[in-house]
């Protein structure tokens, strides 16, 4: 398809809203579950601070919380490749339930349907986008 080249696709600013109240609320639900999985004895072979030194612990939780602190930048620039990181949220908390499935299967299970949400996210961030800078030629 010809598209103007004064045209653009971005996440319409309404949906850029929503997905990056989203994705806040998908950092918190994943610091909920590792802190919850801590507290009943079961933590997760990233958040273990019998596994791991304080400095250590800290860093992965950061490491693998940047990428829906990433999401929620790009949904608020109305990135046209937000979807990318929502799916690469998706694929980390994927591997991160495969990975706790034997030593803590709830958490798991949580932290799958997570992994569901952030890969629908992707999906709507894709159907969210719009052309922006066209021009009506009457």
């Amino acid at each position: 398809m010809n598209e103007p080249p004064d045209s653009e696709v971005r996440v319409h600013p309404v949906w850029a809203r929503v997905l990056a109240v989203f994705w806040t609320l998908m950092s918190l639900c994943v610091a909920a579950v590792a802190i919850s999985s801590d507290l009943i004895g079961r933590p997760l072979w990233w958040a273990d601070e019998e596994r791991w030194s304080t400095p250590i612990l800290y860093s992965l939780g950061l490491v693998l919380l940047v990428p829906s602190v990433v999401s929620t930048v790009m949904s608020l620039l109305r990135s046209p490749r937000a979807h990318w990181s929502a799916w690469l949220v998706a694929v980390e908390l994927a591997v991160l339930a495969l990975i706790d499935r034997h030593d803590s299967p709830g958490s798991a299970v949580v932290l799958g349907a997570l992994a569901a949400a952030a890969a629908l996210a992707g999906v709507a961030t894709l159907g969210s986008r719009s052309r922006v800078g066209t021009r009506v030629h009457v």
